[in-house]
């Protein structure tokens, strides 16, 4: 129901929460990084300071002589400075300053627990002329510190951009879910049965106002064909009712009067010609129905149209000779297409019966090369607002339904041409007179 809105069921907080968990698990991550590779950076700097000062103090002992070195590393561990010196005998006697580890001999670089504490001392030894140990050394909780710091600027910024991201979720949310409560109404209402709703749109052409559009297209589509079919169901109630009546009549008739077998005989052939007639009706629908749902495309192939034409326009020329009348043809050579022959051959046969029963004059059946199919007569022609109309099932321009037909024919061209990626369309005959039928197969 719309209204207050499920947070734990709506996408857009559990998609918002499952954002935050993210940047929290990448920051925490990235803490752990950043703080190895500052501390690692950190202590190679480290490493450049105590050997440039041990570089320093060597060039003194060789300048100054052991003596020089000592005073200076005696007066450099008064300043009590980030750097702790110590010189120390080859048996291991202190000779000045003092490093605050245990005794050791270093060479090269190494990390000492710091004596009586817990903290760490990065070192680096080196032995001079003459047995003399010097040791230069510092505290490594400064640089530990520094690199921490670093390390927890991740955590910081990905915990305000977790929180960012649950606020901006949030709020989506609440959009979002406004504007799904007026989807869900509309929805709701053609459920109910009114099929005139649209889905509502915002006008900024985002991707929900497309979406709705393409909604709303089908639920413009899927209202005529519902309309449609409500006429078509009328329509074929009252084509039938009028065959089946007669053919009742004529039965109850029958089964009344005294047998005779001539008489009996002639009753049966015309009850024959009546369900013969219904039968035809039902088998046009059929044919309908199976062309707009695309029934037979796979069995497709490609054709040649010309002479499918021309093998239509023979067979209906003493027909149309028969009923005074001229059937003049035009038709291009060679034109093929991928498609049904006996659809196209049915589509071409119900146009000339169109022609034949309401045109009037020369029948002109035209191909053109590129693969138009037209029909034209000289008879009274369709008005404008009926031709698309009489394209549809049982619609017929004499509504009293008082001269032969079913209404079916161009519904049935229609959907052939459909069905071959094509249209049918109607115009004014030559010389506006008449009638134009051209149907356009792309195969």
């Amino acid at each position: 129901m719309p209204g207050r809105m499920n947070w734990p069921r709506s996408f857009a907080p559990r998609l918002a929460l499952a954002m935050a968990a993210v940047v929290l698990v990448a920051s925490v991550c990235g803490a752990g990084w950043g703080w190895f590779r500052a501390q690692s950076a950190l202590r190679q700097q480290l490493d450049l300071v105590l050997a440039a000062e041990a570089e320093g103090l060597i060039r003194d002992y060789e300048t100054y002589g052991l003596a020089g070195l000592a005073e200076a590393t005696r007066l450099y561990s008064r300043r009590q400075g980030p750097i702790f010196l110590s010189l120390s005998a080859p048996d291991g006697r202190l000779i000045a300053g003092g490093v605050p580890v245990a005794p050791v001999t270093l060479r090269g670089f190494a990390t000492l627990p710091r004596a009586g504490e817990g903290s760490q001392i990065r070192a680096l030894g080196a032995l001079l002329p003459g047995g003399v140990n010097l040791l230069v050394a510092t505290e490594l909780a400064p640089v530990d510190r520094a690199a921490a710091a670093l390390a927890w600027t991740p955590p910081i910024a990905g915990g305000a951009a977790a929180l960012l991201a649950l606020a901006l979720g949030f709020w989506l949310a609440r959009r979002l879910e406004r504007r799904l409560d007026d989807v869900s109404l509309a929805a709701r209402a053609v459920m109910a049965g009114d099929l005139t709703q649209r889905l509502p749109q915002s006008g900024r052409g985002d991707e929900f106002d497309r979406l709705a559009a393409t909604v709303n297209a089908m639920l413009a589509r899927i209202e005529t064909l519902v309309a449609e079919l409500r006429q078509v169901t009328d329509d074929i109630a009252h084509d039938l009712r009028s065959p089946l009546s007669r053919l009742r009549q004529r039965l109850e008739l029958a089964a009344a009067a005294a047998r005779d077998p001539a008489a009996d005989s002639a009753t049966l052939d015309a009850a024959i010609d009546e369900l013969d007639g219904i039968l035809a009706t039902f088998a046009a629908l059929l044919r309908i129905a199976r062309a707009e749902a695309g029934a037979g495309r796979d069995a497709f192939a490609e054709l040649d149209l010309s002479a499918l034409v021309e093998g239509v326009v023979e067979a209906y020329a003493p027909v149309v000779e028969d009923a005074g009348r001229t059937l003049a043809a035009e038709v291009a050579p060679g034109v093929r297409l991928t498609g049904s022959a006996p659809l196209l051959r049915q589509a071409l046969a119900n146009l000339l019966d169109n022609a034949l029963a309401h045109g009037a004059g020369t029948i002109r059946v035209t191909l053109a090369p590129d693969g138009s199919l037209s029909v034209a007569d000289e008879g009274p022609g369709i008005p404008e607002a009926e031709r698309d109309n009489v394209q549809k099932r049982f619609y017929r321009l004499d509504r009293s339904r008082g001269t032969p037909g079913t209404g079916l024919g161009l519904a049935l061209v229609a959907a052939i041409a459909r069905l071959h990626g094509g249209a049918l369309s109607l115009a004014p005959g030559p010389g506006g007179r008449g009638l134009t039928v051209r149907l356009r197969a792309r195969g």
